[in-house]
């Protein structure tokens, strides 16, 4: 890649905190690298880190025609039991949208928490034919949200400049149901859907399987330039029953602290799960049944213990946030944003579908709108 195509992109990137260069292009980041000691024992947190959910392109432009190059990498089970979706990338302008689908990227063949293997795929060349206009115009290009990504080229038949982002900072954190790897697009992840309507500039932290409330994640978030926060926590310590209410209740109060110290007056709401059934009074951790749906774990520990349940979750969340008299901090039940009447959209009992993920995000919309969590 040309040193100025890559100073371009540097430029003109949201939602990323690192860019770095690979073999042939540049490679992007939701954790920045020096976060790589903390988490370095788990296989899945850098990966899901290096999926570019919420990230894009912005730029300033006359082009009718724009060509994105890149190579992607997805994730296949040895068994061949789950393949990843094809990769996707959505371009946006003028109140259009256009969207590119990739089948053959190469594939990491996962044999338990191991890569036995990887399947070589091929190049990915994303065209876009754009409407003629007089004037420059705003264009965003819209990452992959379910695979990471090696750019290799950018062109267009006009110039391209980093456009300059005026909205509001918004950044989340969240679990694989604010990562969204089942939506069926960029766009059509819920935070995404959310941050269009409100008209917010995205940095989402949603990383599938890996919102454990850990104190690397605080101080990314701490990190970041934010005009609005969210945190949506909960299911990840229920689902791999990693934590107990002894721990997670100071461990909430941490990571809040952590995040409040840099951003003393930022706006904050504290969003328990959405539903999982099989989870609501039951602790982890999660598995699957032979029906393709997500089980509780059959044995509990002794109650003083203090197994976390979704049910329980939601209570301390809630009484977490009246304890601290933060008149800056909210709390959201998730069973608002996705409940019982929706479970029809979560084939596997955990995760929404496409459609359920856009309906999470108009939701979310709708409520920060009426309780004017923008201040």
């Amino acid at each position: 890649m040309k040193d100025q195509d890559a100073e371009l992109i540097q430029n003109a990137i949201h939602g990323v905190a690192e860019v770095t260069r690979g073999d042939r292009g540049l490679r992007v980041h939701r954790l920045h690298s020096k976060y790589a000691m903390h988490h370095e024992n788990d296989p899945l947190t850098q990966k899901v880190a290096d999926q570019a959910s919420g990230a894009r392109l912005v730029f300033e432009t006359l082009a009718t025609r724009i060509e994105f190059g890149f190579r992607a990498t997805g994730d296949k089970s040895i068994d061949g039991s789950f393949v990843s979706a094809p990769t996707t990338v959505n371009l946006t302008y003028a109140g259009k949208k256009l969207l590119f689908s990739h089948a053959n990227p190469d594939r990491r063949v996962w044999s338990g928490n191991a890569v036995a293997h990887i399947e070589t795929g091929e190049d990915a060349f994303a065209i876009f034919e754009l409407e003629e206009t007089i004037e420059p115009r705003m264009v965003e290009l819209w990452l992959p949200h379910n695979s990471d990504i090696e750019i290799l080229s950018l062109s267009a038949d006009a110039p391209l400049e980093a456009a300059k982002v005026l909205a509001p900072k918004w950044v989340h954190y969240g679990s694989s149901i604010s990562h969204c790897m089942e939506a069926d697009e960029p766009l059509g992840v819920w935070p995404v859907v959310a941050a269009r309507e409100l008209d917010l500039d995205l940095f989402s932290l949603g990383l599938a399987g890996s919102a454990n409330i850990e104190q690397f994640a605080a101080r990314a978030i701490a990190e970041l330039p934010a005009d609005f926060i969210s945190l949506k926590l909960g299911i990840n310590p229920v689902g791999g029953r990693n934590m107990t209410r002894r721990t997670f209740v100071p461990a909430v109060h941490a990571f809040l602290d952590t995040v409040r110290a840099a951003h003393p007056e930022t706006p904050i709401v504290l969003i328990s799960p959405v539903i999982c059934e099989a989870l609501e009074d039951a602790p982890g951790p999660s598995g699957g049944g032979l029906d393709g749906k997500v089980k509780a774990s059959e044995h509990r520990a002794e109650d003083w213990v203090g197994d976390l349940t979704l049910t329980m979750v939601r209570e301390i969340l809630e009484a977490a946030v009246a304890r601290r008299e933060d008149p800056n901090l909210a709390y959201l039940n998730g069973l608002e944003l996705f409940g019982q009447e929706d479970v029809g959209l979560m084939p596997d009992g955990l995760h929404p579908n496409a459609e359920g993920y856009r309906l999470i995000g108009e939701r979310f919309a709708k409520i920060a709108k009426e309780r004017e969590y923008l201040r």
